[in-house]
Parts: structure tokens; sequence; C-alpha cells
């Protein structure tokens, strides 16, 4: 009976032991989307990255809708007329997700008409109306007309399309788009399984936005319940970061656009120093990793390395010099360019030292500090990059500018 007993809990207790530490416990890496150039589908995002950010036109109930609308949510967006010949094939599509998600909020069908003489609010409202009568969530699927140019423009500026110029008004290309409004996966109407795979998709989107805002809400939970003190606004009163423009790996351009709204650390370097800069980026790498553990992502906060030998660092040298550190550069750029521009950064932007000098080893004299930048582009913290107690100082400050965003805006 014993020997029973034990056999049991074997067949039992150890697999179910197995499904509590790996599932509650353990690191997990979920599979996520690509992201859309006009080049293809790359994993990480960066700048040139596609996304739908500008359109307003009027829905089936007669409402201005647009891209602000659909900000926070994951929706599918399809292009045809209700007159159209192959409006049921259409409509078949994208009744998979529609049914899937029927009473999920924050999941869209965003369809856009290609015949707005025709497709008039009222003829609009009683298409949704049939396709929609057992959703739990009211506003689900939008149906957008308005006028035919500024349809046209969405469509080929915001989506990348190219239409047959012989068949116009046959577009078989649906997206779906993040709550960013990034494109993450597009699909071909006339595929049978292809908005069940969309399904499928939407399900991985709202994974990662299920786990970021899991994270945001423990750390505003132990910010609200032992607040720490706020960081000061260093500089003189008023200061802000200027704009920049600086060349990436890949000879991309990074300039202060790409990176507004977003916490900076800041910290300058070069690939052929002998000395404290493999310390540096190795700080910087270690940091990259835990703020990733802790589901901050790009969009919260980028890392900027500026080179001090720009001559020498190259974008390709950049590129190298990345890939042997193991650099996440969706996250980490690292930039050259001008010398006097980069220089005059350092000093007059961070109130950083950058400089040549035939006394410092490798030939320049930079400062060993990590700059930290809120949103704003205000100053908030240097710390010792060749410390780990200060670069642990750092994190814990990255992640309380975070949680002091949420509490003033009053997010959780």
């Amino acid at each position: 009976m014993l020997k029973r007993i034990i056999l049991i809990f074997l067949l039992v207790g150890i697999p179910l032991f197995g499904i509590v530490v790996l599932g509650i416990l353990g690191d997990h890496r979920f599979n996520t989307l690509p992201y859309f150039t006009e080049e293809g589908p790359i994993d990480t995002l960066v700048p040139g990255v596609l996304q739908v950010d500008d359109f307003e036109l009027i829905n089936h109930l007669g409402q201005a809708f647009g891209s602000q609308d659909l900000q926070g949510s994951v929706w599918i967006a399809a292009f045809f007329a209700t007159d159209a010949e192959h409006v049921g094939v259409m409509t078949r599509q994208l009744l998979w997700p529609n049914f899937r998600y029927r009473d999920k909020k924050g999941i869209s069908i965003v369809c856009f008409t290609l015949n707005p003489e025709y497709d008039t609010p009222s003829v609009l409202e009683e298409y949704v109306n049939m396709n929609t009568r057992y959703n739990g969530v009211d506003g689900k699927w939008q149906f957008l007309t308005g006028a035919k140019e500024e349809i046209d423009r969405i469509i080929r500026d915001e989506f990348k399309i190219e239409r047959d110029p012989e068949d116009p008004e046959n577009i078989a290309t649906l997206w779906l788009v993040d709550s960013k409004g990034y494109l993450r996966g597009v699909y071909h109407a006339a595929s049978e399984d292809a908005l069940r795979d969309a399904t499928e998709d939407i399900a991985l989107l709202r994974k990662e936005m299920d786990i970021k805002e899991h994270a945001a809400k423990k750390r505003y939970k132990e910010f609200k319940k032992n607040p720490p003190t706020p960081l000061p606004i260093l500089g003189p009163e008023g200061h802000t970061i200027p704009p920049f423009s600086f060349t990436s790996i890949d000879s991309l351009e990074v300039s202060h656009r790409d990176v507004e709204g977003k916490i900076k650390i800041v910290d300058y370097f070069f690939t052929h120093c002998p000395t404290i800069c493999p310390l540096l980026s190795s700080q910087l790498s270690r940091t990259q990793s835990i703020l990733r553990k802790k589901s901050v992502s790009n969009e919260d906060v980028m890392i900027l390395s500026h080179s001090v030998d720009p001559v020498r660092d190259t974008p390709e040298r950049l590129s190298e010099y990345a890939e042997n550190i193991g650099a996440d550069t969706s996250g980490w750029k690292f930039m050259t360019g001008n010398k006097d521009d980069l220089y005059d950064q350092a000093r007059n932007g961070y109130y950083l030292t950058a400089m040549e000098s035939d006394t410092a080893a490798g030939g320049f004299f930079h400062s060993d500090t990590f700059v930290l930048v809120d949103k704003l582009d205000r100053i908030r913290g240097y710390y010792d990059g060749t410390s780990t107690y200060e670069v642990d100082e750092m994190i814990s400050h990255v992640l309380q500018l975070l949680s002091e965003e949420s509490f003033e805006e009053g997010i959780y």
C-alpha cells in the first residue's frame, strides 16, 4: 500500500510541482510578433518601424473616429466596400476574431470603406449591427467612411499598401495593429486560415500587454506602500537636453524625436578604449537585462551610448561592438557623428566631459558617469558607471520614475 502511495505521488506530485515552479516562479519568455518596416519584418522596435498614428474619419454611427481612439487597443484593419463582390469572403474572415473576442475589451476590428459614396454611415451601421449582434462589448467593430482622398492617403501612407492599378478597389491585405499603433501582422484575406492565424496572434499581443501591465501594477503598489524620496531635478533651472541628431549602427539616424517621451540612460565611451569602457558597457548590458526581466520595454526606457572617437567608431564598427557585447540594439543606441557635435552635447547637454587627450589611455578622456534623463528631458541623476552599487541605484531610480508617472496620472 505504501509503495502504491509513493508511486501515485511520483506520477502526480512531481509534474504538479514542476507546473507550480515553472508557472509561478519561473522567468518566462513568450513568443512574440515581428515589427514591420518598408523593407520587411524585423524582430525589434527600431526607428523606421511602420506605425499608424494619424487619421480621423467618420464611423458607422456618424461620429468622428480615428487613430487616437484606438490607442491602447489591439485591432485588425480591413479595406473593402459593403457593395463589393468579395464582401462575403471578407466578412466571414473577420467573424473569426470577432467571435473569439466578442466579450473582450481592448480588441477591435476596423474596416475602411473603399466606396464612401455608397457606404454612408446608415449603410455601414446596418452592416455592423448584423455582424455584432452577439457581441458583449459595444463599439468593438468600427466601419469608417469619409473623403475618398483621405481614405486613399491612409491606405497609402499609414498602411503602406500598394494597390493594383487595374483593380484598386480590391485590397486583400489585412493588418494587425498593436496598442501603440505599430503594424505587427499581415495576412491575405483569400487565405482560408488568415484570420484564424490573426486570432492567435492577437493572443500574443495581449500577453505582451498583460505582462507589462502586471509588472507596472506591482511597481506601483510597492511605490504607494513605501513612497521613496522624489528624485531631484539637476542642472540649471529650466535646463532640458537640447535636440540632437547622430548616426547609429546600419547608418540609421537617431535623434531626439526617436526617444521623445522616454526615460534615457546616457553615457560616453569608445570602442578601442583600453580601460573603463568595457566595464561601462558591461554595466549597461546588465542594466538592460534587469529592466527587461522587470517587463520595462523600449517604449519606456532607452540607452544612448555616444562615441568620443567618431573617426574610428564608424556605424559598422559600432554594430560589431554591439554584437560582441550582446546588446539589444532596439533599446540601446550606439551613436557616432560629428566630433564637435558629440562633444558639445556632452558638455552643454549632459554636463559630462568628452575630449581628445594626449595623456589619457587610448587618446581620449571622458566621464565614467551614467546620466538618467526623464521623459521630459530633465536630468534626474548621475551615477558612477564602474560601481555596481550606484548602477543598481540607477536602476531603482528608473523604476521609481515609471511608478511616479503612473501615480501622477492616476493609472492604477
